[in-house]
């Protein structure tokens, strides 16, 4: 995401591309260092710096799904590797579980994604009513994220 970040060209984008950049930099030195509360200052840092680098631009990004999928994918797995203790041996059907559990969170998360880019997409155009019912779909999408995370 740092170097999609840096790929808008101007200074903006490279103002986003270094505050992402430190979020990534937090997150390894997270992992390394076995700090789980360096994963949300990183995850923040990254997305902000996306939104940064977007600042200027009036069309609305395909690649932002991909981009929170990604986003909420590398904070599972940080979460995951501070979690695991190489002293206790997980039985494979628990590691089988919570791999398809991730994997589904982050599809459905993008997918919810997708339809919030879309709809945001066409209430440029379309008006107050439908950007009514975007923000309605995406608090709904949070809570439905935040149900499943539970």
């Amino acid at each position: 995401m740092t170097v999609y970040a840096f790929s808008g060209g101007d200074t903006v984008a490279s103002a986003g591309g270094a505050l992402a950049g430190v979020g990534t930099v937090a997150l390894a030195a997270g992992i390394v260092l076995r700090l789980p509360i360096a994963t949300p200052w990183a995850v923040l840092f990254a997305g902000s710096g996306y939104v940064v680098s977007r600042t200027h631009h009036s069309v609305v990004d395909g690649w932002a799904a991909v981009v929170g999928g990604a986003l909420l994918l590398a904070a599972e797995l940080a979460a995951w590797s501070l979690a695991s203790d190489r002293r206790i041996h997980e039985e494979r059907p628990v590691v089988v579980r919570q791999s398809l559990t991730v994997a589904a969170l982050v599809v459905f998360g993008a997918l919810v994604s997708f339809v919030l880019v879309g709809a945001a997409a066409v209430s440029a155009t379309a008006g107050l009513l439908l950007t009514a019912v975007g923000v309605v779909a995406a608090v709904g999408a949070v809570a439905v994220i935040l149900r499943l995370v539970r």
